[in-house]
């Protein structure tokens, strides 16, 4: 039967058979046919053996009686191979259809939830939520499905929570605002079933290899830490109160552009194992990326800080781009590793800057930007060219202890700073008098 030939109830049973590891119609037969042959032959023989059937040298044809009750063996053996069979087909018929049975549950509970969910009354999305939450937990196949469906519910428009608004999301009151609990419960869901840790090993409410899509999303007091997603879309949403995305690791690609954080944006320890974007996002609160590990390209370009941006210990794997970027407070980048090339051309610092102990890997640019306040060096290490052609700086800069790769002709350090070499093939940044 060819694919398009398929009944929907043809291909159910197909499916489980896949599942279930079932073997196709024909070669069950198959399989059961040549067993049946082999024992009978072998049972043949070994009646034969312990009857005492003569030898060809000596033939003693067997009485009538011994002859009877052989067919009767020999009978019932083929009896049974026929109803071992019948068993086998039976069981068969047994597991496929409950699979299948399964499977049309599942679609009409899948049904049945998303008709929930678009329910004019707040507590019937409740439930809808939570029948599609079981429904995944119990259908791994249904998982990412069900994850559409929850980033979709979030991405419809909903308005956010005005600063000094009395609507509390940590407690809200349903009689007030029940979408805002509807919204909360799905926040929620998509948590639960997305935390693990390495420690203690993944839970059973884990899902793996789960993608989202919250593209455009409004979301309140956002919660991802210990989240382990595939891959994330952020871009243009808003987080409404504090977003907490520490601990969390991206196995492929997180995107943030144009995405509004208007309280802290936390990014501790969160690993980003594919490249990260930020351009655009805007950080009105802060943010923390302290000891975060990029493992691929960062994109931090045009990208507004707010408040004070704190990059502590971070490490870039890969090239690091902050052009354009608009450091509002104070920005610290001390211990902050670049492996590959980074840039900040453009970017304005608004307050206090620290590049305390950074390492850079490969080309650090910082041509064109501008230092409002103190910028701090002391302790830095430039492996690769050191650009600061353009640079301004408002009040005070000290690159006090910082080194250099030597000799270097491309370097462009900003007065009164000079290279001069102190090994053949490192160079200290001194202050000229």
């Amino acid at each position: 039967m060819g694919q398009e030939e398929m009944t929907p109830e043809y291909r159910l049973v197909e499916d489980a058979h896949r599942t279930l590891g079932l073997w196709s119609i024909r070669r069950t037969f198959t399989f059961a046919f040549s067993a049946a042959v082999v024992l009978l032959v072998a049972a043949w023989f070994l009646l034969s053996f312990l009857l005492g059937a003569p030898s060809p040298a000596e033939p003693e044809p067997l009485e009538t009686r011994d002859r009877l009750e052989l067919s009767k063996l020999v009978f019932a053996l083929v009896a049974g191979v026929g109803a071992l069979g019948a068993l086998v087909i039976a069981y068969r018929r047994q597991r496929a259809g409950e699979a299948a049975w399964g499977r049309v549950q599942a679609h009409v509970e899948y049904g049945q939830g998303v008709e929930m969910l678009g329910h004019d009354k707040a507590a019937v999305r409740l439930g809808g939520l939570s029948s599609l939450g079981r429904l995944a937990q119990d259908h791994p196949d249904y998982r990412q499905t069900v994850t559409d469906v929850v980033c979709s519910y979030l991405r419809m428009p909903f308005p956010a929570p005005q600063a000094g608004d009395e609507r509390r999301s940590e407690q809200p009151d349903i009689a007030q605002d029940p979408e805002l609990q509807v919204r909360l419960t799905a926040q929620r869901l998509l948590k639960r079933h997305l935390t693990t840790t390495d420690l203690d090993g993944r839970p059973l409410t884990y899902w793996d290899g789960v993608h989202l899509d919250l593209t455009g999303a409004q979301l309140i007091d956002f919660d991802f830490t210990d989240c382990r997603p595939s891959s994330a879309t952020f871009t243009n949403a808003h987080f409404s109160g504090p977003a907490r995305f520490d601990l969390a690791r991206f196995s492929a690609a997180a995107q943030f552009g144009g995405a509004r954080f208007s309280r802290y944006g936390g990014f501790s320890e969160t690993q980003f194992g594919g490249p990260a974007v930020f351009d655009g996002a805007c950080f009105s609160g802060g943010c923390g990326f302290d000891e975060a590990r990029f493992g691929e390209v960062a994109w931090f370009r045009e990208a507004q800080f707010g408040g004070d941006a704190s990059f502590v210990g971070a490490q870039f794997a890969g090239p690091a781009w902050f052009d354009g970027a608009r450091f509002g407070g104070g920005s610290g980048f001390d211990e902050v590793r670049f492996d590959g090339v980074a840039w900040f051309r453009e970017a304005q610092f608004g307050g206090d800057t620290t590049f305390a102990e950074v390492r850079f890997g490969g080309d650090a640019g910082f041509v064109g930007a501008r230092f409002g306040e103190v910028a701090w060096f002391g302790g830095a290490h430039f492996s690769g060219n050191a650009r600061f052609g353009g640079t301004r700086f408002v009040s005070e800069i000290d690159f006090g202890d910082a080194t250099a790769s030597h000799p270097n002709d491309d370097h462009a350090w900003p007065s009164p700073w000079h290279a001069q070499a102190v090994t053949a093939d490192t160079a200290q940044l001194i202050r000229e008098s």
